[in-house]
């Protein structure tokens, strides 16, 4: 099954936005070109590599964890083979562990850590990862294992909440200390990192950003079997620091909030957010908005938009309502105003597409609405 779409322009009628990652084999940019010059608009010079490697990390209750780490990168290569996730999703804008190109940012390659929903899978949002891998970025997603298409229990155990968010973090060690004769020891920034996360993943988001979690709540959830199994151990681990520092930013997409964080936890969060999500995706983002009030936290909504606009793809599912946003017309939306906000937020951007988006001058769209606190 293929998840390639042609390039459209469909409802923007504009010349140049980004649609998806390029298919062509590019030339490394050169050193005195500045990556902030290039357009949120359209995919950046790189092909969008892929591969996968094990990640292997003891949690914070001492048990050997093995997941696997999807990455995607920069690459002057596009030809071969196109990776498939779970055997099904044919990723046509990714290249199967073709060569890494050299980074276009002084410091090293800047770096997205992505968190994949409910049942789901790490290439869920391989669209956005392309994009950032195109504009020189690496992006990582860790397979969340016991909460995957194929291993999730009913009830879910607690295990899958702290594991989350211990996942995001290891990926980040990983990058940082990779073994021997990886292509890319010492090629990536740890001080520029963005993290973001897909339905589920959100709560990972907002963990990872420093969001308290109540207690009371966790205890009775235990409590009732809606979550188990629980020890007292693991409920211990949620007083404590699940954050991780050097995240930047985070971007929770189609999410609302977990009642793990109670009424006011994500008011704790420490780094700027941003909420994306669609018009016809009831995940409770208004109450969400109201409820945060010490967070700079920007909210954009998507006339339109379903619950795969940041996954697969608005129209995966073939909802009727959802046909009326075609997939590339939805990304061409979604795309920019993620890079623009990286790009904001990591390297203080101020070329004027940026500023102008992330400060509310202009929309890139009468589909997509705003709202900002800070």
């Amino acid at each position: 099954m293929s998840t390639r779409v042609p390039f459209a322009l469909g409802l923007l009628a504009f010349s140049g936005i980004f649609a998806g990652c390029s298919d062509e084999s590019t030339n490394p940019p050169d050193e005195t070109v500045d990556p902030m010059s290039w357009s949120i608009k359209e995919a950046g010079p790189y092909a969008c590599g892929h591969r996968v490697v094990d990640l292997v990390y003891t949690n914070a209750l001492g048990t050997e964890r093995t997941v696997p780490l999807h990455l995607w990168y920069p690459s002057n290569t596009a030809e071969g083979e196109h990776p498939k996730y779970r055997a099904l999703f044919e990723d046509e804008y990714a290249w199967e562990d073709v060569p890494l190109a050299e980074s276009a940012y002084k410091g090293g390659m800047p770096i997205l850590v992505h968190s994949h929903g409910y049942k789901g899978f790490a290439g869920n949002s391989h669209r956005m990862m392309c994009t950032f891998a195109s504009h020189g970025y690496v992006a990582a997603a860790p397979e969340h294992v016991g909460n995957t298409i194929g291993d999730t229990p009913d009830p879910l155990p607690l295990s899958v909440y702290y594991n989350r968010l211990l996942d995001m973090r290891a990926a980040l060690d990983w990058l940082a200390t990779p073994p021997d004769g990886e292509p890319l020891a010492e090629k990536v920034d740890l001080t520029h990192v963005a993290m973001s996360g897909h339905s589920f993943g959100t709560y990972t988001a907002w963990g990872v950003a420093g969001a308290t979690f109540d207690l009371t709540t966790i205890e009775s959830e235990c409590s009732s079997g809606k979550v188990s199994p629980c020890t007292p151990e693991e409920i211990a681990l949620f007083e404590g620091d699940l954050s991780e520092p050097r995240a930047k930013l985070v971007m929770p997409l189609a999410g609302g909030k977990s009642s793990f964080y109670g009424a006011s936890g994500l008011n704790s969060a420490k780094v700027p957010v941003l909420l994306m999500t669609g018009s016809l995706d009831n995940v409770g983002a208004a109450q969400l908005f109201d409820e945060v009030s010490q967070v700079n936290l920007t909210w954009v909504d998507v006339e339109g938009g379903c619950h795969q606009l940041y996954g697969l793809g608005n129209n995966v599912l073939a909802d009727e309502g959802c046909q009326v946003l075609a997939d590339e017309d939805g990304f061409a939306l979604v795309h920019p105003w993620e890079l623009a906000f990286v790009r904001y937020h990591l390297f203080g951007d101020k070329t004027a597409e940026v500023v102008n988006l992330v400060e509310g001058v202009e929309n890139i769209s009468p589909l997509v609405s705003v709202k900002r606190k800070e």
